[in-house]
């Protein structure tokens, strides 16, 4: 009976030591009683999980997809003009074959009322190594197209494509483009 209370107290320990040790740290000045810090511990865990995910896209066709999607997801669905726009982008200057299974793809990784730079900062190492200055200059005009696909981009969107395009551009421009 004592090696099994014994048993069983080390595996409590482990497990708390386990999810003390991955727990994602959080911000000491915020109140954490009650549910505000129940749903924030909630956000913040839902939001680390989707860096990871982010983190592991190695196809830069399928990282200007997720950017086309997050430009455009400010909580509300995505229109018909804008899924039409980026199918469109998909398509042609991309020459993806089937563009509707890229955007699900895409729908997996875009997380709507995230902040666009949040998304665009965790895939800006792959777009630098791999795009060409050319082709930096051609997402940033389809991010463009589409943001304004519904309605004219807001201030919002404006800014926060000036700064991903100021960030994209201070990387070492490539000569030729890796295929």
């Amino acid at each position: 009976m004592p090696a099994l209370i014994v048993a069983a107290a080390l595996i409590v320990a482990m497990l708390y030591w386990i999810v003390q040790r991955y727990r994602v740290p959080l911000d000491p000045d915020l109140n954490e009683s009650g549910i505000d810090g129940l749903l924030h511990r909630t956000a913040v865990t839902r939001l680390d999980g989707a860096r990871w995910r982010l983190g592991q896209v190695r196809d830069v066709r399928l990282a200007a997809a997720i950017l086309m999607l997050q430009i455009v997801r400010t909580g509300s669905p995505v229109t018909q003009a804008e899924r039409d726009r980026i199918l469109g982008f998909l398509a042609d200057p991309l020459h993806i074959r089937d563009p509707a299974a890229m955007l699900e793809r895409a729908m997996d990784y875009a997380v709507a009322r995230r902040p666009f730079h949040q998304t665009a900062d965790l895939l800006l190492p792959l777009l630098r190594e791999r795009l060409t200055d050319d082709e930096r200059d051609a997402l940033i005009a389809m991010l463009i197209a589409v943001a304004g696909a519904h309605s004219p981009p807001s201030d919002l969107q404006r800014a926060a494509l000036a700064r991903f395009r100021d960030r994209l551009c201070a990387g070492p421009p490539r000569r030729v483009a890796r295929r």
